[in-house]
């Protein structure tokens, strides 16, 4: 018997590993009967068995943080000597000072001057660790610093980690190739949530709809659906008819023949008495104060300055995309508009594991979502996630708002004009039309839910 060791060793933070092979050589037994040895084979064949045997645990190659990877692979070939973020940073700014729309810059330094028509947005990529799609970037190459810089057309998410590389067929100036691909790896650091005031309904906090024109509905399948109650005033009326106001669709009166459904009360200038709807009224129009002074949107007010929202923005991206924050991902806080604020595919608000935060988007114009198809086709969605309510959402229009063919809103509308919902359309929130000067609501085939009731869906919150 005979024993062999091979050791294998690397680099300081690699492993080592000992192989054991065990060789048994023996010869067959005559006996004269010329018969089959029942271990070692026919006729005496030689067998030999060499089991191998790992020693100690297996020890992954994980380079110190900080580190560069893979380093030189090209004898004589570039390398990089530097990147910012570092490997292993587990808390990298998930925006760049001075750099637009809150972009991020990530950087590697090569060791001698490159060839800069290869280092572009093919060659140097940045995408969520695990995530297929690439964040939107540009790059660029500096030959006098020898830095290479991909700068984000976004902010990166907060708490999330990202895998940078740059290709093995980057050259430098003498063509020679880096020979694989240099990667690293860095985390952004957790958001500073900041979230604003509450927004106090008063006596409107149990209302579904406002309106201060009347309202329009469609009678088409399925009937409009209102979880909570109403206030029609001062102007109350349905389809063109008197609303007498009351419990139920009945609450609506005539209605053209077309009154939604409710599960709720009608609140009208003479129901239940002459004063309820005028103080309803009086504290929706007080609430929209509260987050926009008289001077009007998107001025923030109390509620102490806001992010703007780039004129032209269309927020929102379709299902599926890498989040991106200003974009399709928000967390709590106050955003402003100069213009309108219109939503397209999903846009998703995260709470950041705080139940008590709050958004509050408010747009100098009009407020609304993009028509689409039915489920399971495309439409305008919004998404709540990590403890994100829809009563801690509030949407401020400085006129109207319109809820395009089968969006599903979530969160509270307070607009100073018109509140129209499409075909199909839906709201877990309040959806307030008149709350600053006069509105008018319009249905069709709709589902209105005060947050929280009885008669909303069960993720209705």
């Amino acid at each position: 018997m005979k024993n062999f060791e091979s050791y294998s060793r690397g680099r300081t933070w690699s492993m080592a590993l000992l192989l054991s092979a065990l060789a048994v050589v023996a010869t067959g037994c005559g006996g004269g009967g010329g018969g089959r040895d029942p271990i070692l084979g026919a006729n005496g064949a030689t067998a030999i068995v060499v089991p191998l045997v790992p020693i100690g645990p297996v020890v992954p190659l994980v380079p110190p943080a900080g580190a560069v990877i893979p380093g030189a692979c090209t004898a004589a070939g570039p390398t990089v000597t530097a990147s910012d973020p570092t490997n292993g940073n587990q808390s990298a700014s998930t925006s760049t000072t001075g750099v637009a729309n809150n972009g991020k810059s990530v950087t590697a330094t090569f060791d001698q001057p490159m060839n800069g028509a290869t280092i572009n947005a093919i060659s140097f990529t940045l995408a969520p660790v695990g995530g297929a799609a690439l964040i939107p970037a540009s790059v660029n190459y500096d030959a006098a610093s020898q830095v290479a810089t991909l700068t984000t057309a976004a902010a990166l998410v907060p708490a999330t980690s990202y895998t940078a590389v740059i290709q093995g067929a980057v050259t430098n100036a003498a063509g020679t190739t880096i020979g694989c691909n240099y990667v690293w790896t860095f985390k952004t650091a957790a958001a500073l949530i900041a979230t604003p005031p509450s927004v106090n309904l008063g006596l409107a906090d149990a209302f579904g709809i406002a309106a201060t024109a009347g309202i329009r509905n469609t009678l088409t399948a399925p009937n409009t659906q209102i979880n909570g109650n109403a206030v029609l005033s001062a102007t109350p009326t349905c389809n063109a008819v008197a609303s007498p106001g009351g419990n139920g669709a009945a609450g609506f009166g005539l209605c053209g023949g077309a009154a939604p459904t409710i599960n709720g009360t009608v609140v009208t200038p003479t129901f239940p008495d002459t004063t309820s709807a005028n103080a309803v009224v009086r504290d929706l129009r007080a609430a929209y104060l509260r987050i926009t002074p008289p001077a009007g949107p998107p001025a923030a007010g109390s509620l102490g300055g806001g992010t703007s929202i780039p004129a032209g923005t269309t927020l929102g991206a379709a299902a599926g995309s890498a989040p991106v924050v200003g974009d399709n991902l928000f967390f709590p806080g106050v955003y402003t508009s100069n213009t309108s604020i219109l939503i397209t595919g999903d846009l998703t608000l995260d709470a950041q594991n705080d139940p008590n935060a709050r958004f509050v988007f408010q747009s100098a114009s009009t407020v609304g979502a993009v028509a689409g198809t039915a489920s399971p086709g495309p439409h305008t969605r919004i998404l709540l996630i990590n403890g994100a309510k829809a009563s801690n959402v509030w949407w401020q229009a400085g006129s109207a708002a319109t809820l395009g063919t089968s969006a599903e809103w979530q969160g509270n509308i307070l607009a100073a004009g018109d509140v129209t919902m499409e075909t199909g359309a839906s709201s877990c929130g309040r959806l307030f039309a008149g709350a600053f000067t006069s509105g008018a609501f319009v249905f069709d085939s709709n589902l209105v839910s005060v947050p929280g009731h009885a008669n909303a869906p069960p993720t209705c919150k």
